[in-house]
């Protein structure tokens, strides 16, 4: 267990993004407006070397545009980082993509170029926005915990029987996405390609058999990953509960994962418990914390 004592201090949110964030937060404005200007050039020329050149340049000249316009906007990676619905970033790439086919399923055929900018803004758009997300999330628990108290800490990995439930459903994604994908292109059955998608269950429960670090400070909890921080204060928790098994800390709103950890990973269960009682018990009051 670590045990560290600061002074509390107060927290700023005019700090500009640092030059990585508005690199990557530039590229992803980029990369969802670049396929409007090309549309747009495309209606007045369908040379192929003349549109690659003028994607190339759009891309280059909005994300230099973006990144400046973001590196000289103060706050906003803490502002992004402190809602859930950051996570809006992730979806917006698959917009166009879905919306070409969803035209061409009503009868209404786009111009073939729409196909392929939807496919590129899906593609650069999903490994730009993961990235954002992580570091919006990253900078504003760095942000929500400068200055405050670490009473303890502790690593532990999901207790035994949610990290089986994740192995089975992790084998069942891997298998049937597998068998999906031969049956479409073996035994022609269209409809079993569409099994591919549970390959992207994988990811989210390959992480299961991993520790986490917690960290009790008394402005909130703080939950480490080896690439994601995530802070949630004390007023987001009703309590917690301790069986033989499993230390679980209950979230106040009811569609939100509670925190499960493995009892038997946690080396000094009694400093930890002394801990949330000690944060828990006002955690209306003098433990939250605006950022």
């Amino acid at each position: 267990m670590a045990t560290r004592t600061e002074s509390r201090g107060g927290l700023s949110n005019d700090e500009r993004p640092d030059t990585l964030y508005a690199f990557v937060a530039g590229l992803y404005v980029a990369i969802l407006l670049t396929p409007i200007a090309i549309l747009g050039i495309s209606t007045v020329s369908t040379d192929g070397a003349t549109l690659y050149v003028s994607f190339l340049v759009s891309i280059t000249l909005l994300g230099i545009i973006a990144g400046w316009l973001i590196s000289h906007t103060a706050g906003l990676a803490v502002r992004l980082g402190r809602h859930d619905m950051v996570w809006l970033l992730v979806t917006v790439p698959f917009v166009p993509f879905v919306g070409v086919f969803a035209a061409a399923g009503i009868g209404i055929s786009p111009p073939g170029i729409a196909v392929v900018l939807a496919m590129v803004t899906m593609i650069g758009g999903m490994f730009t926005s993961l990235p954002l997300v992580t570091m919006s999330r990253n900078r504003y628990t760095t942000a929500a915990v400068a200055g405050t108290t670490e009473i303890t800490e502790w690593e532990a990995r999901w207790p035994r029987r949610w990290r089986q439930i994740s192995y089975g459903a992790m084998i069942i994604a891997m298998v049937g996405g597998a068998v999906g994908m031969v049956a479409e292109v073996v035994f022609g059955v269209d409809w079993a390609g569409n099994l591919y998608l549970l390959l992207f269950v994988w990811a989210p429960l390959a992480g299961a058999a991993n520790p986490r670090t917690f960290r009790v400070t008394d402005a909130g909890l703080v939950v480490e990953r080896p690439m994601l921080h995530r802070f949630r204060p004390w007023t987001a928790f009703t309590g917690y509960s301790l069986s033989d098994e499993a230390l679980v800390l209950h979230r106040k709103r009811w569609w939100r994962q509670n925190l499960r950890c493995d009892r038997d990973d946690i080396e000094d269960i009694d400093a930890v418990i002394a801990a949330l009682d000690t944060v828990i018990a006002d955690h209306t009051s003098s433990f939250s914390k605006n950022v």
